[in-house]
């Protein structure tokens, strides 16, 4: 069963493998937050919520929260290492 910190922990190892960001776990969630709020603001909403794609089907956690999946397909790794790399870009001014 995962949580979402250990997701979180299997995603940042799996963008800095791919990218060698060196990104944080921190910078991870932040990056996970911004897309997911993205995706709210544009999705179809009768469609199923994007943060939901990140769920092992139905199953849920002794305390009720959902069952989070560690691998990212391509699209999710690169636009949560685009936006790791914005984020930056941001705290530094640019």
């Amino acid at each position: 069963m995962t949580t979402f910190e250990q997701a979180v922990t299997e995603w940042t190892d799996t963008i800095n493998g791919w990218y060698n960001l060196d990104a944080r776990s921190d910078e991870v969630k932040l990056a996970f937050n911004a897309l997911k709020d993205y995706h709210e603001d544009h999705d179809d909403p009768s469609e199923t919520p994007y943060v939901e794609t990140f769920f092992h089907g139905p199953g849920k956690l002794l305390g009720g929260g959902p069952i989070w999946c560690t691998m990212l397909d391509t699209e999710d790794r690169e636009h949560l290492a685009d936006l790791i790399l914005a984020l930056r870009k941001q705290q530094a001014g640019m």
